[in-house]
């Protein structure tokens, strides 16, 4: 494999990695914290339901950005191998 086509190949995997990114975000359980009122939950511990629910959520915040940290690292990987490819 080239130089180049390894360049191609990582910012084939950081693009990949930003779209997994965006559906983790969009995904239909970051927004249930919208519909989490006391009236929603059953038992005696909706604030425990609620903190679960607010804690799971930043956990995947972070690990969306995570995977954007990653992508932002392949694609400088990759610019530093179309680099060292171009002829001198």
């Amino acid at each position: 494999m080239t130089l180049t086509e390894l360049a191609l190949h990582l910012r084939r995997r950081a693009d990949h990695l930003r779209s997994l990114a965006s559906s983790i975000e969009a995904t239909p359980a970051m927004s249930l914290d919208h519909h989490a009122t006391d009236d929603t939950w059953r038992g005696r511990r909706p604030q425990l339901c609620r903190m679960l629910l607010s804690t799971g959520q930043r956990q995947l915040h972070a690990a969306a950005d995570d995977l954007r940290g990653h992508a932002y690292r392949l694609e400088r990987d990759a610019d530093e191998l179309d680099a060292l490819a171009r002829p001198t």
